[in-house]
């Protein structure tokens, strides 16, 4: 990357159309004084985990191992069923000068999108003269349905603050909007690190493209290692003027800023930075080699002094700082948590970094609280917990011994309780047996895991055991029965409207019908999935489905549009650097690439071959135990074989291999119109020789007679079979 002459007025000129994306860094500063997200983090560790198992968990925090999400949720399903923790933000109306200067550009037709649960832009808003009608926050689905265009709202004078992770309320309309916060937190916390905020809530995705095009995009609060994974939602964009990234800089006061642009040198650079500034240096130099900004800008700068020296004028800020503090409100709402909750919390954190020796110990520590409180329901969750660690460590009989027990456990604890934990325990058992390879036990125990979640109207879990037994059903081969249980699955997902299972489905029974050689609809399937992928801006996804997609192509011997489909499944390992799939999609690629040369070698014949030509040769087999009976077996079998293989491995309409014995010691072997032969035997002082002539229709047909040829020679220069 290189210094540049730029000034931050350069940047942020009066022509220029900008749009802000605003992180937790933003609400730092005083008055607001809200905790950044390690802070909210750290105090959650020390009020809900046991003291034994916060400091290692605080480290994986420390290291960026636990995200912020994650937490919150795995809080939420132990504790805080109505997320009541994230109200904590919603507390605080004392907004910055940062909130200032972002309401100052929203009212220059500027726009602002936050991933922040608080209100303060809002607050700002209303506090620098926008009357509160004329304020417009976005958070609910249907809310992103319907100011999906933000041209229109500027248009109609509105200011609007568009919440990207949702919002506990609309402090404008005071309408409760918690709902869209804990989907969000939940779609967080279950996705992997690397996705983007539009992965699993599409209805978004259509605003961030119209907010950003054609646009310079400044991201501002964000350190490049919080909660927000920014590079895959900003992969995705078309048609950005520039992305500034204004990283926080406590020293650079306004007019000593330092800019510097990303470019091909920019990784040169990074082993001279400190660890925070080279993620995200990284994360520029990602975002650049996309091509879809003009220029990707580095800002380093005090975002406070920054506000200050760009706000056209100053607000009157709050004299007093936001003052409580997170252990604080905690401690207010759940004051006193259980032991139950304090190993509890860990074991999920630990389970989902797959650290399992911890989570075992937090399991066993949980059974001891279970025993000493007579608490049955936890003593049959914990043991179903276990044995699903033993299957992971491929501890099979110990797993089914644990799951046995806590099935035991359920059956006597009866009712909806009771009932759930059977459930989840066949599904764990069935899947023990899937990786024991006892396909019939598998299928048994989903149908009947998938018959309980019919009971009590649990109709995710039904789809997902219903997709297993498909997937068992097409392992096996039984296609009829795989497609059967694909589409029950299918229209649960469909009713659901859980796209993304839908999605999984598509695949599945797509490669059904790819097995079955019913290639127009496998494709169906699997272009299907691949618009689902394109909607949710999932890569990982969109380079499976481009990778069925070229495989049956592949199939159909149509191998340029194959490699074609490989080529952009290969670019899209390369940008989520999935190592593993770009070495088999590599593989795919040469595969193709060779077949398509013989195709064309096959299909077409070069000036030189105009004619067919007839070549003769000879090979002497070794003196033992050839007979000539022999001699002809080994020529036609190995003939037929070669040829349809061949075709089959080329997916091409079988042709009959026809081998004829004209004479006794004479064959004439043919393979459709461009590979015919004869074969003499002769026999010549106790020694056999093989006059042979084959037609030369091509080059392809020299190449392949030549190699079988050699085949022939080296076979029978070797003794006969006994």
């Amino acid at each position: 990357m290189e210094l540049t002459n730029l000034k931050i007025t350069d940047i942020f000129n009066t022509n220029g159309k900008f749009t802000f994306l605003v992180g937790a860094g933003c609400s730092i500063n005083s008055p607001s004084c809200l905790p950044a997200g390690y802070a909210m983090m750290e105090a959650i560790i020390d009020h809900a985990c046991d003291k034994s198992e916060s400091e290692g968990i605080l480290e994986l925090i420390k290291l960026g191992e636990v995200r912020f999400e994650t937490l919150v949720e795995i809080f939420r399903d132990s504790l805080d069923e109505k997320l009541v923790l994230i109200d904590y933000y919603g507390i605080c109306d004392k907004p910055n000068i940062q909130h200032f200067f972002l309401a100052e550009m929203i009212k220059k037709g500027h726009f602002v999108m936050t991933t922040n649960f608080d209100h303060l832009i809002e607050y700002a808003l209303n506090q620098s003269g926008v009357p509160i009608e004329e304020i417009i926050p976005v958070i609910t689905k249907e809310d992103f349905e319907v100011f999906a265009d933000p041209y229109e709202q500027l248009n109609q004078g509105k200011k609007t603050v568009y919440k990207v992770h949702g919002s506990p309320k609309n402090i404008i309309t005071q309408k409760d909007t918690k709902d869209s916060l804990i989907a969000t937190i939940q779609a967080f916390g279950s996705n992997k690190e690397g996705e983007n905020v539009f992965q699993l809530e599409s209805f978004k995705q259509p605003l961030f493209e119209n907010i950003t095009k054609e646009r310079s995009l400044a991201i501002i609060g964000y350190s490049g290692s919080d909660d927000f994974d920014i590079v895959p939602t900003l992969k995705i964009l078309k048609q950005i003027q520039n992305v500034i990234w204004i990283n926080y800089s406590h020293d650079i006061e306004i007019g000593k800023e330092q800019i510097f642009e990303i470019d091909d040198h920019t990784p040169q650079s990074l082993n001279n930075l400190d660890l925070n500034l080279r993620k995200v240096v990284q994360i520029l130099f990602e975002i650049w080699q996309m091509k879809n900004a003009d220029h990707v800008y580095l800002l380093n700068v005090n975002t406070k002094k920054m506000a200050e020296g760009l706000i056209d004028s100053k607000p009157d800020l709050s004299s007093e700082n936001f003052s409580l503090q997170p252990k604080d409100y905690l401690n207010s709402i759940y004051p006193e948590v259980n032991d139950i909750i304090k190993y509890q919390i860990p074991y999920k954190i630990y389970i989902d970094k797959d650290m399992y020796d911890n989570a075992l110990r937090c399991l066993k520590k949980l059974k001891q609280v279970a025993d000493d409180t007579g608490d049955t329901m936890w003593k049959a969750i914990i043991l179903n917990n276990t044995g699903q660690i033993f299957n992971k460590q491929r501890k099979y009989t110990d797993a089914l011994k644990k799951f046995e027990e806590a099935k035991k456990i359920a059956v006597d604890l009866g009712g909806d309780v009771g009932l759930k934990l059977i459930s989840s325990i066949y599904n764990n058992m069935g899947d023990v047996y899937v990786s024991k390879n006892d396909y019939p036990g598998a299928i048994n125990l989903y149908k009947e895991a998938a018959k309980i979640h019919r009971q009590y109207g649990n109709l995710n879990g039904t789809a997902i055991n219903l997709n297993n037994v498909g997937s068992i059903y097409r392992i096996q081969e039984r296609f009829s029965e795989s497609l059967k249980y694909y589409e029950e699955a299918l229209k649960i997902a469909d009713q659901l409207g859980n796209i993304r299972f839908k999605s999984s489905i598509l695949n599945n029974s797509g490669l059904v019908y790819a097995n079955q050689r019913n290639y127009s609809e496998a494709l169906k399937r699997h272009e299907e999935a691949l618009k689902i992928s394109e909607q949710l801006g999932d890569k990982s996804l969109n380079l499976l489905c481009l990778h069925n997609i070229g495989t049956i192509r592949q199939s159909q011997g149509n191998y340029q549009e194959a490699i074609k489909l490989f080529n952009e499944a290969l670019r899209i390992a390369e940008q989520i650097g999935d190592v593993k799939s770009k070495d088999i999609i590599l593989k795919y690629i040469r595969k193709n690439s060779e077949q398509e040369s013989v195709k064309q070698g096959m299909e077409s014949e070069t000036e030189s071959y105009q004619e067919i030509r007839k070549i003769k040769d000879v090979i002497i087999c070794h003196p033992k135990r050839w007979k000539t009976i022999y001699i002809k077996n080994y020529i036609k079998i190995f003939v037929e074989n070669f040829f349809n293989g061949f075709r089959d491995h080329f997916n091409w309409q079988r042709i009959e291999t026809i081998c004829d014995e004209l004479e006794p010691n004479l064959l004439s072997i043919s393979s459709g119109s461009s590979y015919k032969a004869t074969f003499q035997i002769i026999e010549k002082d106790k020694n056999k020789e093989i006059l042979i002539e084959w037609e030369e229709h091509s080059e392809t047909a020299r190449v392949i007679w030549e190699g079988m040829i050699q085949e022939f020679r080296k076979r029978l220069s070797k003794p006969g079979p006994k």
